[in-house]
């Protein structure tokens, strides 16, 4: 359908648009970058602002701060903050009596203790015992010095026992004991030390007896030869060396010869094969039965040709030769007996027969 259009007259004409007018654009300025602290101005205006910016320091030092209180209903944004929680006054505290503060004290005191009581008890026992032991050490010093000073403990006797080469007073010499000293000065285990030290000393057992009474038990060596170096010298049963040949010494003893003495010295070997060989044969000689009738006098050793024996009191010559010794003296045993029941003494008798050992060549005077 076709609306009916009204009149042109009643029509209102649009407003004319008036033209817009652009305004030419403004040249932009360039953003200038901020000054520098401590920067020079350019120019006589650094001058005023240094004066301004020194009258806002000391007017700023002169004004105190203000703080500023935010109340809480100032907007609803501070309605939602959380409040600061109030502060409770601090109790005030009462005066107690002395009575209460020791009831206190005793109830803290009380659980404290139970707390640690199991350790206070352990340190309380360990106190105790090193307090006892330091007491204990002071008592015992005090005590080893007066008894080292007191005149009760003075030796009065030396009993001494076992010697028989030594003479008495050799021995407390040896030992470094006297009558008049301190029991205490010299140890039982130092006065043994100092003993065995003496040559003729094999073993010795010192006892102390309080107050003063001292008990000595020696054990001597006992020489069986003489060995022949560039002196005598005493060999003990065990074939050792051990002391030279004094002017108290026993010298009826039998003497070993033919040793090189600078071998002797420096060949352990050497010196050990003549020492025990020696001992041996002594002790073979003994076992045969020789020794009570035909007592030895010298031992011999004569390098490839063996041992050679100078027995009896006329120095009768028995060639020996190497090995076999213990045969050879019951085989000489024999010859002697039946030169006695002949009554006869021979001047040698050789049984160093290397082709036939059973051979024993006599000379009869």
């Amino acid at each position: 359908m076709n609306r009916r259009r009204a009149p042109s007259a009643a029509r209102k004409k649009p407003a004319r648009k008036k033209p817009i007018r652009s305004k030419p654009a403004k040249p932009k300025k360039s953003a200038k970058r901020p000054a520098r602290k401590n920067a020079p101005v350019k120019g006589g205006a650094h001058k005023k602002a240094a004066r301004r910016t020194a009258a806002r320091r000391t007017a700023a030092k002169r004004t105190p701060k203000k703080r500023v209180t935010r109340s809480t209903e100032a907007s609803g944004r501070a309605q939602n903050r959380r409040r600061p929680a109030t502060k409770t006054a601090r109790a005030k505290k009462t005066d107690k009596s002395w009575r209460e503060r020791l009831t206190g004290a005793r109830q803290g005191f009380g659980g404290w203790a139970v707390r640690y009581g199991a350790n206070l008890r352990r340190a309380g026992r360990a106190t105790v015992g090193l307090m006892a032991l330091a007491a204990l050490l002071w008592v015992g010093h005090q005590t080893l010095g007066y008894a080292r000073s007191a005149k009760a403990f003075a030796i009065r006797e030396i009993h001494i026992e076992g010697n028989r080469q030594l003479e008495d007073i050799d021995v407390r010499r040896a030992a470094r004991l006297q009558i008049g000293s301190n029991i205490f000065e010299i140890s039982a285990e130092e006065a043994r030390n100092y003993l065995l030290q003496h040559p003729w000393i094999d073993d010795a057992k010192v006892v102390r007896r309080l107050p003063g009474r001292v008990r000595i038990q020696v054990v001597e060596r006992k020489p069986v030869a003489l060995v022949a170096l560039d002196q005598l010298y005493l060999v003990s049963e065990e074939g050792a060396v051990f002391k030279r040949l004094g002017v108290d010494d026993p010298v009826d003893l039998p003497m070993i010869t033919g040793i090189a003495s600078e071998r002797f010295y420096d060949d352990l070997d050497y010196r050990t094969e003549v020492l025990l060989g020696s001992m041996a044969l002594l002790q073979d000689y003994e076992g045969a039965g020789l020794a009570e009738k035909e007592p030895v006098s010298e031992i011999h050793f004569d390098g490839a040709n063996g041992i050679e024996l100078f027995v009896g009191s006329d120095g009768m010559n028995v060639r020996l030769g190497n090995g076999q010794h213990r045969q050879k003296l019951r085989r000489l045993r024999r010859v002697l007996e039946r030169l006695v029941r002949e009554k006869t003494r021979p001047s040698y008798v050789y049984l160093d027969n290397v082709r036939s050992p059973e051979r024993v060549t006599v000379r009869l005077p």
